[in-house]
């Protein structure tokens, strides 16, 4: 007696040779993904000689931004509705951190205030900067050449233990690259957000609500020294 066939297996030797040839033909389905270039923001800041010294300790909370910027990708827009990354690009961490370390550094550099540091780590002080990202973007408005860095900040500065807000001042600088080019971008970055930091921190430096008295506060908690580490 003859044996039938299955009925299904030239149907199943089918699935089994083009699954054979899967990898060949489509490069891997499962290849890594493509290796991007790391890029840091490091802006370069310049304050006045004639900044005004407070006594207040300041922390500066990470900074809230939209689902499309709070990335590590460097985003782009080519339309007024689009956003879009940068392919073989990102930065060194999310943008909220990168926002926060130059406003960090922004103070640090004033040496108009004697303390301050990140919101992490269970720290107190008089005054907390509230800050949200508006815009953190390459936008390319122009037919061909380099795009136009858009850097956006809304800073709140809240006076602590009452979390009774005493400021707001909004940011906007823009900086079109020198060349469509990614470290040129990033370069127009820097300026952008640096020009952003200094406004931020001379508009708080010289809000007289830190120079008032804050003995309640600092009796209450430890110093803070640049960087975040506190002091008996």
């Amino acid at each position: 007696m003859t044996a039938r066939p299955h009925p299904y297996r030239h149907f199943i030797m089918a699935i089994v040779a083009l699954i054979s040839l899967l990898p060949a033909g489509c490069g891997g389905l499962l290849s890594d993904a493509p290796k991007r270039q790391l890029y840091r923001v490091n802006p370069t800041l310049t304050f006045p000689a004639g900044l005004p010294h407070v006594a207040a300790q300041l922390l500066v909370a990470t900074p809230t931004a939209p689902a499309g910027i709070d990335s590590r990708r460097i985003a782009l827009s080519r339309s007024p509705v689009s956003l879009d990354y940068f392919a073989d690009a990102e930065w060194t961490d999310r943008v909220p951190f990168l926002v926060q370390t130059a406003l960090l550094n922004g103070f640090e550099k004033s040496a108009a205030i004697p303390a301050v540091g990140p919101d992490r780590g269970g720290l107190r002080a008089d005054f907390i900067l509230d800050t949200a990202i508006g815009d953190f973007t390459a936008i390319y408005d122009l037919p061909t050449g380099p795009p136009r860095i858009v850097v956006r900040l809304d800073a709140t500065l809240v006076r602590m233990p009452e979390r009774r807000i005493v400021a707001r001042h909004s940011v906007r600088r823009e900086q079109r690259g020198a060349a469509d080019a990614v470290p040129d971008i990033v370069q127009a970055f820097e300026r952008a957000l640096g020009g952003a930091v200094e406004e931020i921190v001379t508009s708080t430096l010289g809000n007289p609500a830190l120079s008032q008295g804050h003995g309640s506060a600092r009796s209450r908690t430890r110093s803070v020294r640049p960087g975040g580490v506190k002091t008996p």
